[in-house]
């Protein structure tokens, strides 16, 4: 009897190992199977990522000049105009010193300048749209309209050429003199265990794509600010809690603001004092007939941008300039039926040798159907006219690195950029500003809380000799 029962007790436990060997084969199997999808890359089969790999060969790419069209006259890279220390004028949080940046020249196409001012790539990663006018839904589309486009010199028509050009200098090249970890081949297949040499040509461009966003992603604003550590230190929310709107999230802030004083518990920090909080306050304050920045309405922290789109008379008041005050409200502009978007007339800068020509940024790009801007029961040609001239708003964090200001490059200081908008809010509670943006009229400024503002803007500003 225990000699059968011995027996069987050793045949269930053979088989149990046998079902457990079977079940620890297929986690195995399977764990290796998401570990290659997990590193997929477009183009390839089987592919990994080494984030360190990846990010020097983002940054080679990023500042490499060759693939720039041979028939330019400049040799563009990403970096020529998103510099940091490379400028002896000073850091940059990766902008430059141009109102509007450089172009390669192009004798059918004689322009120097580009259409408009060079943002900051810090926390791009974490914007739904690119480019001022919101030409771009990812990174990688933003790359690959970058390398085949205007700023290194190709020209409408040039894509498949520029493809060529691009592809070429990345195949052939051999790594000598670039003080890096070899050829672009080896840099590929270090990053992402690519072999480029069996990709096709788009296939190489993507990969690029990806390699140059991979690094972009990377690069962010700090929150090491003077601002921030006053938010800390107080234990204020450093933005709205989920669902919270700017305005509600703004009243909830001041609330706390006026409370801790009256506490006699606010702590000011290194850097920010009590000019500081009174232009946060203005800053923050959006109801009343006295002083109202308005600000936190577009401009919403943490990033100091709501990523959306708005009309604050900017474009108007550039064409304005050019050809004559009001001739902006009277510009004939395509309603939804007849509009053929993006318009080469509508993104363009204002000049006497191009009437008619305007800038009207995401006018040309937004999506009447899907875009979350548009309102409940507007029709299709209402939404497009009030999206004239709406433009992506910037962040206000680092400004003391990214002058001039506006997407026109116009405005060398902060309190310009700020009287302004001052200006134009006034224009806009009279009804000139053409579809201006409903907040704009809602701006209040006096000369002295404008440089009030400024002071409390110069708060934002983070230590950019910890980016070296």
């Amino acid at each position: 009897m225990r000699r059968r029962l011995k027996k069987r007790i050793a045949r269930y436990v053979a088989a149990e190992r046998r079902v457990s060997s079977r079940i620890l084969l297929y986690k195995l199997a399977a764990f290796a199977v998401i570990g290659v999808l997990a590193f997929a890359v477009p183009g390839q089969n089987q592919t990994r990522t080494d984030s360190a790999a990846s990010m020097r060969l983002g940054l080679r790419l990023f500042k490499d000049a060759r693939f720039s069209s041979p028939q330019g006259d400049l040799q563009n890279s990403c970096n020529s105009c998103h510099l940091l220390d490379e400028d002896p004028q000073g850091m940059r949080v990766h902008t430059d010193f141009f109102a509007r940046s450089w172009v390669p020249f192009r004798a059918t196409d004689p322009r120097r300048e580009e259409l408009r001012n060079s943002p900051t790539i810090l926390d791009a990663g974490l914007m739904p749209r690119l480019h001022f006018d919101g030409e771009f839904s990812s990174l990688e589309e933003l790359v690959k309209g970058t390398l085949a486009g205007r700023p290194m010199g190709w020209l409408s028509g040039e894509q498949d050429k520029a493809v060529e050009h691009v592809s070429t200098v990345i195949l052939k090249d051999t790594g000598e003199g670039a003080k890096t970890d070899g050829s672009y081949a080896d840099q590929f297949k270090n990053a992402y265990g690519a072999n480029i040499a069996t990709l096709r040509r788009n296939e190489v461009i993507d990969l690029a794509a990806k390699a140059l966003s991979d690094y972009i992603r990377t690069q962010k604003t700090a929150r090491t600010t003077p601002y921030d550590r006053f938010i800390q230190v107080n234990g204020l929310d450093a933005g709205p809690a989920r669902g919270e709107d700017a305005k509600l999230f703004a009243s909830r802030l001041l609330d706390k603001l006026v409370a801790l004083e009256q506490k006699r518990a606010l702590k000011m920090t290194t850097g920010f004092d009590a000019a500081a909080l009174k232009g946060m306050k203005l800053f923050l304050a959006s109801d009343g007939t006295g002083s109202a920045g308005n600000c936190v309405i577009c401009h919403t922290p943490p990033l100091f941008t709501d990523l959306s789109f708005h009309n604050m008379g900017i474009s108007q008041s550039e064409y304005d300039q050019v050809n004559g005050d009001g001739s902006f409200s009277e510009l004939e502009i395509p309603g939804d039926g007849a509009a053929h978007r993006p318009s080469a007339q509508f993104r363009e800068t204002p000049s006497k040798r191009k009437p008619g020509c305007a800038d009207l940024g995401h006018w040309n790009f937004v999506d009447l159907k899907s875009s979350p801007l548009r309102r409940a029961g507007e029709s299709d040609d209402r939404f497009l006219q009030r999206m004239i001239a709406t433009f992506k708003t910037p962040t206000l964090r680092n400004l003391a690195f990214s002058q001039p200001y506006m997407h026109t490059g116009a405005f060398s200081t902060v309190e310009s950029a700020i009287a302004e908008l001052a200006r134009l809010s006034q224009m806009a509670r009279a009804g000139h500003v053409r579809e201006g943006d409903d907040e704009l009229a809602r701006v209040r400024l006096t000369d002295t809380d404008i440089i009030q503002l400024t002071v409390f803007l110069q708060t934002l500003n983070e230590d950019l000799q910890q980016r070296k």
